[in-house]
């Protein structure tokens, strides 16, 4: 059986059957061959594939098995295994050299001889080896064993190529936690020899096909490769394996023998596969109490783990199974040896994990390898290490992160409620927290959904899977006043004392000087104790509409596009992660002087992402110019348990001079009064005590019947070191009713204040 075992799997993966070729001359008279030349004519007739003229110089002892440890050997038999070795290697060419002689006696010699082996993927190989001659009938043959292809290889071993899989990088925040990594997978195997002699399952073939014995021995290991001839062979010992297992296994119903037991490889047969957290030890004990079953719980599997669930999960993104569109965009230009992709990977589906799926996913090894019958690596043959993929380090601070999702999931309840934030740093345009509410557990798209959890999550009214921090556009209400103030200041339509002297009945006003108004009156919020005179001021500290409409009208629609435009509506923002377009108008719409006047305070058709207005606002903070928006700080490779930065990603600007320093010495100020609690702003709520906050609120009615409403809030640090610099952005999507209005204020309220935890290194104060 072993014999057996040990031809079946050195020709496991056999491609091709060599064929001796017929046109050669009748074979040799060997008692013609003299040691001399005995050794040239063998070599020269295996590097010319002439293995039956190779066989012919073969002695009897070979021939028949008659040498202690050697094996009878067929003239097939001999063929396959330089075949075998060839395949499996990838040989194109080789080559002989003699090297010396050592005379044993008058009917032995040792011929030491050079091989060369010039392989696919392995370079060329050189092995020193000894070949013995002996004299039979008055002439020398070869003395044959499996060490006369590659020393130490023998009758029961086989060459193996054994991948060395790379492991998929880390994602890890700003202060080193890792938030997305590999983890080994428990593996419940069987090794098939335990459970049924190969010799059986070569009988049952050359009964079935009726063909001789050892025509059906080279058979086995191809037919249980397959899962079709390997229930055909083997279906009895399937099955009972299959009702063992059912008392440890619960196999849903459509996992029969033949979908479990799909093939086996190398004499290892995969049964399932576990996280750590799916299956207890005890229940591990139980499964290896079966004949044939074994468990491993690092070397035959591993799989992707998110260990804090939700955590950043609109922008981490998952892995998943890709499709055969997905494989075929992978693997071009990708070199085969590095490992190419198949629809059993898993690939970044979604944020970082498909952004970054070339970096994280490295390049395989491998090595080939002598292998004993029983498994055991003999000898390593050559060896290209595997590349694990890189480390993905982002800009987003662990702590601050934790606390965003936190507060939103606080503050917002129920299926009619939704959110955004942005934390930035306006100097370094480094993303520093993103959390998009109602989110979900990154994990289940790894381990998989039920078929009605994912239903339910993609029917619930308040669309979790939607990334509202980039991909959700939004009308930004009075966020909005800032740019139209910055437009009438660096366009020279007004100065920030300018006072508006229109006509307003009850908090409406029509406007005049544009022909006919045909459009609806121009509403502004009620405010008791309003500060006058309506300078500008004292309507951003009330977000006066009426103020910001007019100041739209003066500036004009071209001078007003023109410069929202300097902002980056007008284009795509640039991003490490896809964005959605924000936009002034919709693509067919026309501006009148209606939309016009409501796009001065952030109605109208103007829609933002929480992302984008985030850059705006880094304006007011970096001297007029946007930064380019990044959640990437850098690639990292692991050395030992440090982690070596490879690539790091840079301050880019994206606009530069948005906006005029002028500009921003008059606005800020005015932004600092609306969450001045000494006044009567839109923003006293705020009310954040150890560090300086300019800010704008906003509300937009949104829905046919203006039930609801898209909360914001806009602010920014002042007279802070850089690394403390920080935007926020807050948009809350909920009903308009009076019990959602502080809901922001909390939230930013705790992302703006300044950390006041006591530093412990810090020396005693006196």
């Amino acid at each position: 059986m072993k014999r057996i075992l040990s031809l079946l799997l050195a020709i496991v993966f056999s491609a091709t059957t060599f064929t001796a070729c017929s046109d050669l001359p009748p074979t040799a008279d060997l008692s013609s061959v003299g040691d001399e030349s005995v050794f040239s004519l063998f070599t020269n007739a295996v590097k010319t594939n002439q293995f039956s003229e190779a066989y012919s110089f073969l002695s009897t002892s070979s021939k028949e098995g008659a040498s202690s440890g050697a094996k009878a050997l067929t003239e097939e038999g001999f063929a396959v295994r330089y075949q075998t070795v060839a395949d499996r290697l990838g040989i194109e060419s080789m080559e002989f050299e003699q090297t010396g002689e050592e005379t044993l006696s008058e009917s032995k010699k040792n011929i030491n001889y050079k091989v060369r082996y010039k392989c696919r993927e392995a370079g060329e190989l050189e092995f020193d080896c000894v070949m013995p001659i002996v004299a039979e009938n008055d002439g020398w043959r070869v003395q044959w064993s499996p060490a006369l292809i590659i020393p130490d290889l023998d009758w029961n071993d086989s060459i193996s190529r054994i991948v060395l899989t790379a492991k998929r990088g880390d994602i890890i925040t700003k202060d080193g936690t890792v938030i997305a990594k590999t983890i080994n997978l428990i593996t419940v195997y069987a090794i098939f020899s335990e459970l049924v002699d190969y010799e059986v399952i070569a009988e049952r073939i050359a009964e079935a096909e009726n063909i001789p014995a050892e025509e059906a021995s080279l058979k086995v290991i191809p037919y249980l490769a397959k899962n079709s001839t390997l229930h055909q062979y083997c279906g009895e010992e399937l099955n009972a394996l299959y009702n063992e297992l059912c008392a440890y296994i619960k196999f849903d119903e459509e996992e029969t023998p033949d979908k479990v037991f799909k093939s086996v490889v190398s004499d290892f047969m995969t049964i399932r596969q576990y996280r750590p957290d799916e299956i207890t030890t005890e229940e591990l004990q139980q499964l290896e109490s079966i004949e044939g079953v074994h468990v491993d719980t690092k070397l035959y599997g591993s799989t992707r783990e998110y260990p804090y669930e939700s955590f950043l999960a609109h922008n981490l993104g998952y892995v998943g199974a890709p499709t055969e569109e997905e494989v075929a965009a992978l693997n071009e230009g990708r070199d085969p040896i590095d490992g190419l992709y198949t629809t059993d990977s898993k690939i970044g589906k979604a944020g970082i994990e498909k952004r970054y799926e070339k970096e994280l996913r490295g390049s395989d090894g491998f090595y080939f390898c002598i292998r004993s019958s029983d498994g055991t690596v003999k000898k390593e043959l050559f060896r290209r290490d595997k590349h694990d993929g890189m480390d993905v380090r982002l800009t987003i601070d662990f702590d601050l992160q934790q606390k965003t999702e936190t507060m939103l999931d606080i503050v917002l309840f129920g299926y009619d409620t939704s959110g955004a934030v942005i934390v930035m740093n306006p100097k370094t345009g480094e993303v520093e927290a993103a959390a998009s509410y109602p989110t979900y557990d990154l994990n289940q798209f790894v381990i998989g959904f039920s078929g009605e959890e994912y239903k339910r999550l993609q029917e619930q009214p308040n669309e979790p899977f939607l990334d509202r921090t980039k991909r959700g556009l939004y009308p930004p209400g009075s966020t909005f006043k800032v740019f139209t103030a910055a437009a009438a200041l660096d366009t020279g339509t007004m100065n920030a004392n300018y006072i508006f002297n229109g006509r307003i009945d009850d908090d409406y006003w029509t406007p005049t000087g544009y022909g006919q108004w045909i459009w609806p009156r121009i509403k502004r919020t009620r405010v008791n104790n309003r500060t006058m005179p309506m300078n500008m001021e004292n309507c951003m500290l009330h977000s006066d509409n009426i103020y910001f409409a007019n100041a739209a009208l003066m500036i004009g629609a071209e001078k007003f596009i023109e410069y929202l435009n300097n902002f980056g509506m007008d284009k795509p923002l640039e991003f490490e992660l896809s964005t959605a377009r924000s936009q002034v108008l919709s693509k067919n719409s026309q501006m009148n002087y209606k939309m016009l006047a409501d796009t001065g305070y952030g109605q109208g058709e103007v829609l933002i992402s929480p992302l984008q207005l985030a850059t705006m606002y880094c304006a007011f903070r970096n001297g007029g110019n946007l930064p380019t928006p990044r959640i990437l700080s850098g690639l990292y490779a692991t050395d030992g348990v440090e982690y070596k930065c490879i690539e790091s990603s840079e301050y880019r600007t994206w606009i530069e001079s948005a906006i005029s320093e002028s500009a921003i010495n008059t606005i800020v100020p005015m932004l600092q009064g609306v969450v001045d609690p000494n006044k009567n702003g839109t923003g006293r709520s705020l009310r954040v005590t150890n560090v300086d906050v300019a800010a704008k609120t906003g509300s937009a009615e949104i829905g046919a019947n203006k039930e609801r409403i898209i909360s914001w809030f806009a602010g920014f640090r002042l007279n802070v070191d850089t690394e403390d610099e920080r935007v926020v952005i807050v948009m809350l999507d909920v009903p308009d009713n009076s019990r959602y209005t502080s809901l922001k204020f909390q939230i930013a309220r705790e992302l703006l204040k300044l950390d006041d935890t006591p530093d412990p290194n810090a020396p005693p104060q006196e």
